[in-house]
């Protein structure tokens, strides 16, 4: 059982919980630091550094403990082999809290540039790996104990909203000799630092080894894996959808935009994606079909096919109350389609334009008449060249007839076509 509700927490939520004997309910001391290993990509944590009762420091190895929960403590196995009063760290072992808080990174020039203020833990199960350093002032607030006061400030004098400003440990590699040294390497230059964003699950996952980060995709919720999983570059997205239990991987795949499935299954062994079609409602299975069908240099093979239409007849009101019900299948609607009495694209409103015209208004009155379309066999260079043209995020596709068949996303024609050129050029070399 494992009652911490969050897949990340900070070290300083850690450092001096109660830790308590999971059989008698006694507390046998608070915690003074973590030890991690470095055997892996990500520091693992591997025991627990005490206070006892008694005034003395003791080991706790991590196997050991059985349950974890923020606000009651850590809840351990207390035999005689568990906790040790005398200890050696072992020779791929450091100290966590002694080692990282409050040291400078230095980039490669040698010039000191941030503080260490926390460390941020990705959680699985009850296994603890080090994925971030906190170098922001939240990270300084949260260890005087004022952090919820901070936030509500920040948020009753503005809408600024209040974010830890994290590093990822892969810019931190590799440490050498961090127990000895006031300060650690940072691979970068510290002018590139305003560049590092806190590195999403999947950043993680592509570094871990197949079997944790398969567990770690199944401790997560069906939307966050899926999300997830289309962050993952290619290759491993077909090693997860070949890993995952079919089951769990369909579920996933039903919160997954059709454009990204059809990337993935245009990769998969045949036998494999025959199974999964088996499990599959068959509207999806025939939408996924036929995108597939069609070439991969042309724009109907990176088209999504979830999107957003109204008639031009009904009123604004109407509308709206249709989008707050389509929210719960479409969370992403920004554009929506406008159809003649033949279903064919004749304009387009977006959902701030909808939120501020009267109710009673007919969307033919407000609808944006003319519309930056592509057709299903344009060239996937001509569908980035509509995007570099016009202003737009988010562009329709259309049949012969006009009739719309799908959107195509800036992100999604950019990263094809640098695909289709690199192609070219490798095919000319």
């Amino acid at each position: 059982m494992n009652n911490l509700p969050k897949k990340f927490i900070f070290l300083y939520y850690i450092i001096n919980l109660p830790v308590i004997d999971s059989a008698t309910g006694k507390r046998l001391g608070r915690v003074l630091d973590l030890t991690v290993t470095f055997k892996e990509m990500y520091p693992k944590v591997t025991s627990l550094i005490i206070r006892t009762r008694r005034g003395k420091k003791a080991y706790l190895p991590w196997r050991f403990v059985k349950m974890f929960t923020e606000d009651k403590g850590i809840f351990v196995e207390n035999t005689s082999e568990s906790i040790k009063e005398n200890y050696k760290l072992e020779e791929n072992e450091i100290l966590l809290k002694d080692t990282f808080w409050d040291k400078q990174i230095v980039d490669i020039s040698g010039s000191k540039v941030v503080r260490i203020n926390d460390l941020h833990l990705l959680r699985e199960g009850l296994n603890l790996w080090v994925v971030h350093m906190d170098i922001g002032v939240t990270g300084l607030i949260r260890r005087l104990g004022c952090i919820k006061i901070f936030e509500f400030i920040v948020k009753l004098l503005s809408s600024y909203q209040v974010e830890d400003r994290l590093i990822s440990w892969k810019f931190v590699q590799p440490i050498n000799n961090a127990a000895q040294n006031d300060a650690l390497a940072l691979k970068v230059h510290h002018s590139r630092l305003a560049e590092l964003h806190p590195a999403d699950l999947a950043d993680i996952l592509v570094d871990l080894g197949n079997e944790e980060r398969i567990n770690i995709l199944k401790s997560m919720d069906n939307a966050t894996a899926a999300s997830t999983i289309q962050e993952l570059p290619l290759k491993i997205r077909i090693q997860v959808a070949e890993l995952l239990d079919q089951k769990l991987f369909v579920d996933f795949i039903n919160e997954m935009a059709i454009d990204e499935v059809v990337d993935l299954f245009s990769q998969l062994p045949k036998k494999r994606m025959n199974a999964i079609f088996m499990r599959l409602p068959q509207e999806k299975v025939a939408q996924i079909t036929s995108l597939l069908g069609h070439a991969h240099d042309i724009a109907g093979s990176i088209m999504n096919t979830e999107f957003m239409t109204t008639k031009h007849n009904i009123t604004a009101g109407v509308l709206l109350e249709k989008i707050r019900k389509e929210t719960k299948k479409n969370k992403n609607i920004y554009y929506i389609y406008v159809l003649d009495d033949l279903d064919l694209l004749i304009g387009v409103i977006t959902l701030p334009q909808l939120l501020t015209v009267a109710p009673e208004k007919l969307v033919s009155e407000f609808m944006r008449k003319r519309v930056a379309k592509t057709k299903v066999n344009a060239s996937i260079k001509d569908v980035a060249e509509i995007f570099y043209k016009y202003d737009f995020t988010v562009v329709p596709v259309v049949d012969k007839s006009g009739k719309i068949q799908g959107i195509i996303t800036m992100k999604d024609a950019f990263e094809s076509v640098f695909h289709q050129i690199r192609k070219e050029t490798e095919e000319s070399q």
